[in-house]
Parts: C-alpha cells; structure tokens; sequence
C-alpha cells in the first residue's frame, strides 16, 4: 500500500514539474543535444568548430581580395570603453593603461603597463571555448571547475594561437531592411539571413566566420546609451541550427550575438551556451561592425578574407582581439 502511494504521488510531482518548464527551454534543450560537436574531433579535441578551417579552406579563402583593402572590425580599447552602452555588468570591464618615461644608457624610451578585464558589453573581444559551461562541464566535457588564477590548464584561448584565417560573411540585416539599425530587442531569425543571402548573393560555407550586423552603434548615436544587458538586438536561439547545418567557424556581431531579454525564461544567453558549450564555437562580441558595413556596400561584395589573432594567453577564457577583414 505504501508502494502505491508513492508511485501515485511521483507522477504527478513529475508532470507538475514537466508543466513548469517553458516550451522555448525545452525546444532548446533538444537543440543543444542535436548540434552537439563533443567528442566529433577526438575526446583531446580543443577547437571546436574552428577544425572546419582546413588547408584548403585557408587557401582558397587567400584568393577572395581583389582590391588590397583591410578594415579593421575592433574599436579602440580606452579608458572610457565601459561608457558605451551602460550596463549592471560594467564592473566586468576594468581597463588600465599606464605609460612612463625610462632613461636608459642615454636613450628615451617609452613603457607600457596594461591591465584589462575585457568580458562584458563593451570592449571587442573573442570569447574562447573556457568561458562558459553547462553542469560542471566545458565543451568536449572538458571539466569546468579545473579553474585556477592561471585560467584552464587545456582549454585555454591559446589553442588559436596559429590564428583564425577563413573566409567572411557580413549578414548585415538593417541594410535588408533598409533601415540604419534594428531596434534594440529585435529577434534575428534564420529566415532573416536566409533572405539576406539570397538577396545579397552571398553563401554561409563550411567553416565560414559569419558577421551579423544589428547596427548597434548607429543606434547609439542616435538615441544614446541603454542598458544592453537588458535589451538587445541578437539571434534567436534557433540560428544555432541554421550554424550547424552549414558548419560554421566562428560566429560574431556588434553586440554579444545573444537576443535580450531572452526568449527562453531559463537561458539568460542560449547562442552563447549553444556555440561555446555544444558546438565549440568561438565567439565575437562588441565588434565595430559599421565600417565593414561601408565598404561592403561601396565594393558590392559581403564576402571576404577574415583573419583573427586572439592573444596567446596561456589558459585564457578570452581575448580582446582585433580581427581585420580584406576586400
């Protein structure tokens, strides 16, 4: 008789709690699973979807510049940086730059000292595959709690130490809409860069960086600082589909990529969770993403050589970084 009880009492305790859980969360939880790259490059694996860059990738990605014509996707790094886009989370971004005069048998040299805290809304940074986990877990179950002051003893950002070079796709989805910018809080679909694509003439390939542009900083100049940590335009947790499919590289935007507030209740940053943690993509935040922009519209072309050199930190979750693109 007490068996029974309990068995009548666990089941509805059990859908109680299946009904608690949103549909978006458990839409996202089968997504998480299905684009899962763990164990796909071997269970030492430390790059993710970056392994989809091979020789000939590079090589033929080489060959897109026709003009000679770099631009630089990074913003200056300054000791105002946590002013743009005011948010709760700007205590994440500390910087510090002292400079001094040395004289030295004779000579006037020049120092620097740099301090950083570079993760947050603000500053262009790549975030490595340590940044994030799920359960205790990194990408390719790597162990999230192996963490010291040094960082991560495997995962660390230095495992892109011989640079990130591919091709480039701006995904530049105001100019889709004629407009200057997206306003904060618009969700970006797949159907979105879908039509992109066909309307612009350009392809998402395997082992492609993609570059979503929201028009972030013109929207800035326009209506002024927000709290972007509670508003923001990004992707729609279900383009983590759409990157798998075409095997992407590297994802990037002018914000964190991440749609804010989130369409999921108990996911405050799924695109994050889902590029870092399940599939091992690195990620672009904060990109300058307006002068790219420019040029793609004065070269009529959304394609293009991207290279990416993140800092050799040994065991860094990060870097700031300047990636720079070539027309």
């Amino acid at each position: 008789m007490k068996k029974l009880f309990f068995v009548l009492l666990f089941v509805p305790l059990t859908k109680l709690y299946s009904q608690n859980i949103s549909d978006e969360k458990k839409d996202y939880d089968i997504i998480f699973k299905k684009i899962s790259n763990s164990g796909k490059w071997g269970v030492n694996d430390k790059k993710g979807t970056v392994n989809y860059i091979d020789n000939d990738k590079i090589l033929s990605s080489l060959k897109i510049p026709e003009k000679g014509k770099s631009v630089s996707l990074s913003f200056d790094i300054s000791l105002d940086s946590t002013q743009v886009n005011y948010s709760k989370y700007d205590e994440l971004t500390q910087y510090d730059h002292q400079a001094s005069p040395v004289e030295h048998n004779g000579y006037d040299w020049a120092t620097d000292e740099y301090k950083i805290s570079y993760h947050g809304f603000t500053v262009s940074h790549m975030d490595g595959l340590a940044h994030l986990g799920e359960n205790g877990k990194l990408y390719n179950d790597f162990d999230a709690s192996k963490i010291t002051s040094q960082g991560f003893e495997e995962i660390g950002v230095e495992n892109y130490k011989e640079g990130i070079i591919t091709k480039g796709v701006l995904i530049d989805i105001p100019l889709l809409y004629r407009k200057d910018f997206l306003k904060a809080g618009t969700k970006i679909t797949i159907q979105d860069i879908e039509r992109f694509e066909k309307k612009y003439n350009v392809k998402i390939e395997k082992g492609d960086v993609v570059l979503v542009r929201t028009g972030r900083w013109k929207e800035k100049i326009k209506n002024g600082d927000w709290d972007t940590s509670k508003l923001s335009t990004g992707l729609n947790y279900r383009v983590a589909i759409l990157l798998s499919e075409r095997k992407v590289s590297v994802l990037g935007s002018d914000g964190t990529n991440d749609l804010q507030p989130s369409p999921i209740p108990e996911e405050g940053s799924p695109i994050h969770k889902l590029t870092l943690v399940s599939m091992g993509m690195p990620l672009l935040d904060n990109l300058n993403l307006e002068n790219i922009a420019e040029e793609a519209i004065k070269q009529n072309k959304w394609e293009f050589l991207i290279a990416i050199q993140p800092i050799r930190f040994k065991g860094g979750t990060g870097s700031p970084v300047n990636a720079v693109a070539i027309f």
